[in-house]
């Protein structure tokens, strides 16, 4: 008997919880339009000269140009071999410290294949970074360098 008496009390509260449910859903379409947003008057689909640089999934070829925009710890890309890297999020975990800095904006090549500056100055232990390294930069690979 209390098995009864329970089964129909979670049938009961299960029941009036859908059904408040339901009105207040049915409620959200005579809500007030006024405080909806409207969409800008710029809210074009991305043509291919305009790219969601906040995406990881850049479509197609990044430029030089909006590599050199990502320049500092906060927002950090890097071109290594022809391929662009945003390597924002692993700057604080750099073992090297701020040497990674260089890197940001620019062709770090050099920097991640030799630790040499393009001047030929060498960086940190002035040997190449590790398979580690590598197969952690791979991650962070966001695209191709265009034109």
């Amino acid at each position: 008997m209390k098995n009864k008496v329970l089964v129909s009390i979670v049938l009961a509260i299960v029941l009036i919880g859908s059904v408040s449910a339901f009105f207040v859903m049915q409620g959200d379409d005579d809500s007030d339009k006024s405080t909806t947003s409207q969409p800008s008057s710029n809210n074009q689909p991305a043509t291919d000269n305009q790219i969601d640089e906040s995406s990881s999934d850049l479509a197609g070829p990044i430029t030089l140009a909006q590599v050199e925009l990502h320049n500092n710890a906060n927002d950090c890309w890097t071109i290594i071999d022809g391929s662009v890297y945003d390597i924002t999020s692993y700057v604080p975990r750099h073992p090297g410290g701020d040497e990674i800095l260089r890197a940001c904006g620019a062709d770090g090549t050099s920097l991640f294949t030799e630790r040499m500056t393009t001047d030929g100055e060498k960086v940190g232990t002035g040997t190449p970074h590790s398979g580690n390294a590598t197969s952690q930069l791979s991650s962070l690979k966001i695209g191709e360098l265009g034109q």
